[in-house]
Parts: C-alpha cells; sequence; structure tokens
C-alpha cells in the first residue's frame, strides 16, 4: 500500500504522516489493509467532501482531503452533525470568517478518524454489500462507519498517545 500526499505550499500541512498512517496497521483486519492501494492525502479547499473510497477491481484507493493552512481549516459545512464532530474532536469554530483552528493534536485525531471512517466503507462493503460499492452510502452505511472510525479511534488513543 502507497501513501501518497499532494504538494502544497510552506503554509499549509498534513496533520496525519507516513508513520501515523502505518500504526494503525495493527488495529486493522489483515485481509482489509491488504485491499487498500493507496492513500492519497489532499486539500479541502475545492471540495466539501473530506474522505472519499473507490473500488478500482479487487482494491480500494482511499482519498482524504483534510489539510491545514497555518493551522486552520475552512468550515466545510453548517449542517448539524459535522458541527458536532468538528467540535467534539476539538476545532475552535469561526462562524464569521469561516474557519476552524486547530491544535496539532485535535487535528491528527480528526484526520485519523477520517481515515478510519472511510477504511470503515472497506470493511461494510466487503461485509454487507457483497464486495459491490456503488455511489453515494445510504444513511445506515454512514453510521456504521461512524461507529467503526470512533471504536478504532479510542483504541488507537488508548494504546499510542504520541500520535
Amino acid at each position: 500500500m502507497k501513501i501518497f500526499y499532494d504538494n502544497v505550499s510552506s503554509d499549509y500541512s498534513y496533520p496525519l504522516s507516513k508513520k501515523d498512517v502505518k500504526q494503525i496497521k495493527k488495529f486493522i483486519d489483515f485481509e482489509i489493509w491488504n485491499k487498500i492501494r493507496g492513500i492519497k492525502f489532499g486539500c479541502n479547499t475545492k471540495t466539501t467532501q473530506e474522505g472519499r473510497t473507490v473500488k478500482r477491481g479487487r482494491f480500494y484507493d482511499i482519498r482524504i482531503n483534510f489539510c491545514l493552512n497555518n493551522m486552520r481549516s475552512l468550515i466545510l459545512s453548517k449542517e448539524k452533525k459535522y458541527i458536532s464532530e468538528i467540535s467534539l474532536f476539538g476545532g475552535q469554530l469561526d462562524f464569521k470568517n469561516n474557519i476552524i483552528t486547530w491544535r496539532i493534536l485535535d487535528a491528527k485525531f480528526y484526520a485519523l478518524y477520517i481515515l478510519l471512517h472511510e477504511i470503515g466503507h472497506i470493511i461494510y462493503c466487503e461485509k454487507y454489500l457483497n464486495d459491490e460499492m456503488n455511489g453515494k452510502a445510504m444513511l445506515s452505511e454512514e453510521q456504521w462507519c461512524d461507529n467503526y472510525a470512533m471504536k478504532i479511534l479510542e483504541a488507537i488513543k488508548e494504546k499510542y498517545l504520541e500520535l
């Protein structure tokens, strides 16, 4: 599995390093991990979609669109679920300027949550959708992936406080 990062200017940074991503491997089923062909990190300056998983043959590609510009990111939605998640992970919302200010550890955990949510889609597809990933996920799938991501994230927090 390859991990890629889009090139960004020096004002931008990615909260998750390759080392961080490799550490979560211990928490993911071996078969699922080996079905991930690549994880690509980019910025969410042009999209409101922070995570996306695409199936290509037997393998999956994951894209995470979350980076920081001087420890800030854009508010991508006014939806209650999104705002609640940002607050849960410690993001400081500034609606007037449409930005979220992050501490690095909070941003790291939020980025991990997005990544684990996307891995959850792979597991859900393999387990419940007969290996078929088609278009936009249903609400029940999104909730399952949210729960999966939080469960694994809590286990990671317990084991690796240095993340």
